[in-house]
């Protein structure tokens, strides 16, 4: 009997392990230090000025449950238009966290199908007042070959948005 408990908790520990390891290698994590305080990355990141600012030159914010996020990085396009990217707004707890789905593609995104069952999730830590900790998590990655060329994408475009992030706010933060 002990034997067989022992052998069924081997089991579990097994599957559990294994069912951790696909969960981990489903995500990209990405952690950028900003030069700024939690208002401002948060400011940032929900309102049409603050997107603005670093991510596109061209956003419209509904920021609410279910709300979007439209934008465009064709400072001649419009929203709405073939190069406009939507993101749903899936939840979010204020200066704390913010979950994405994309739900609008641009037009000739290579990786449409494997973005569809992907989403993102942002946490803001507050290191000081001048300081806030951005990590990046996308979800829902598998191991076909479009989702792992968009997990590649991710993670190189994820840092570079926080760079872009960093660099616009450290030079607003430091202007009279």
């Amino acid at each position: 009997m002990y034997s067989t408990i022992v052998w069924i908790l081997c089991l579990c520990t097994s599957i559990a392990c294994a069912l951790n390891a696909e969960v981990i290698e489903s995500r990209v994590v990405y952690e950028g230090e900003i030069n700024a305080g939690i208002d401002a990355v948060w400011t940032a990141f929900t309102t049409k000025d603050g997107l603005e600012s670093w991510m596109a030159p061209l956003v419209e914010v509904e920021f609410t449950v279910g709300g979007t996020i439209r934008s465009n990085y064709d400072p001649e396009g419009a929203i709405g238009d073939a190069g406009t990217i939507e993101n749903t707004i899936l939840s979010y707890d204020p200066k704390r966290m913010i979950s994405l789905k994309a739900t609008g593609f641009p037009e000739g995104f290579p990786f449409k199908d494997a973005a569809r069952s992907t989403w993102t999730v942002f946490y803001f830590d507050s290191i000081s007042p001048e300081k806030t900790q951005v990590t990046v998590v996308g979800l829902g990655y598998t191991d076909d070959e479009q989702s792992r060329k968009m997990k590649e994408f991710f993670s190189v475009a994820n840092k570079q948005s926080l760079d872009s992030l960093n660099k616009s706010l450290s030079e607003r933060e430091d202007q009279p």
